[in-house]
């Protein structure tokens, strides 16, 4: 009896565990979205919770956004696969298709406008103001960086002789250097100005539009099937063409999504050298 009575008990624990298995196959897994530090953390996971709450209702599945405190930290992050979906600027999508096997879905239509502002009661009246001076950014890795430094060369100014970037922790701060004469001038996209707190958009002014460049990337990681690729990309379609999603690109401007093209990538592949030369102590 005792043996019969211990026979039933592992027969029970091996269902039990049975179904507990199946249930875990069942249940689905949570799809993990990084989103780059452009703006502060609050701001960031505030603004795109109406993109994960469309992706929760079409999918079926939980999804969480995820960040990190800096650009350097967060590029990491995603060479090291932390990620399923990640919402990046061109270039470092760029680089994490060639390198790290990522998939580009879509693209913000809107490209990226970099500005170069200052603070209004202390405008700029030439590029040449700059000389001896420095100019506030988030990280001398990005793009609209990356654009200005080619462009203030082509007008005779030379990073390191002429003037300096100096890194802030985010494109607020960098408003904030500017104004406050901290820094001479500040490079931000535009779009991250229009979200800024109100005070700073008062006291800034735009001294010169620097370049447009592709709009940010949606990537996948290749570990997510083709099918399950498809269905965020339909996901992320029908939140642009939702009532919510209308009123979320027109609070930040992005302008919805388009495909990514063969010119966003010839153009993304000339500046990869640079891209790679700024990140070659923080990717392997």
């Amino acid at each position: 009896m005792q043996c019969l009575r211990h026979l039933l008990f592992l027969i029970g624990l091996t269902m039990l565990a049975s179904i507990c298995q199946a249930a875990d196959s069942v249940a689905p897994k949570t799809l993990v979205v990084g989103l780059m530090p452009y703006l502060n953390t609050r701001t960031l996971l505030t603004t795109y919770q109406p993109v994960a709450e469309a992706l929760e209702a079409e999918l079926k599945q939980p999804v969480t956004l995820l960040t990190a405190p800096d650009f350097d930290t967060f590029v990491k992050r995603v060479t090291e696969g932390e990620f399923d979906l990640v919402l990046l600027a061109p270039h470092y999508a760029r680089l994490a298709e060639k390198d790290y096997g990522y998939l580009p879905l879509l693209v913000h239509k809107s490209p990226i406008r970099a500005v170069l502002l200052t603070a209004r009661d202390m405008p700029l009246k030439r590029l040449d103001d700059l000389r001896g001076q420095s100019i506030a950014v988030v990280d001398r890795s990005a793009l609209i960086v990356i654009s200005a430094a080619m462009a203030f060369a082509d007008e005779g100014l030379k990073e390191g002789r002429d003037y300096q970037f100096v890194e802030t922790v985010s494109h607020s701060r960098a408003l904030h250097n500017a104004i406050t004469g901290k820094s001479r001038a500040a490079l931000v996209s535009y779009s991250t100005l229009i979200l800024a707190p109100a005070d700073l958009q008062r006291d800034a002014i735009i001294f010169r539009d620097i370049s447009q460049i592709p709009g940010q990337f949606f990537i996948a990681h290749n570990r997510l099937r083709n099918e399950q690729q498809k269905a965020i990309k339909t996901a992320l379609l029908n939140f642009a063409a939702s009532p919510q999603g209308l009123a979320f690109f027109d609070k930040t401007k992005h302008g919805g999504y388009r495909e990514p093209n063969r010119e966003d990538a010839a153009f993304l592949d000339k500046m990869l050298p640079e891209t790679r030369r700024q990140l070659s102590g923080i990717i392997h």
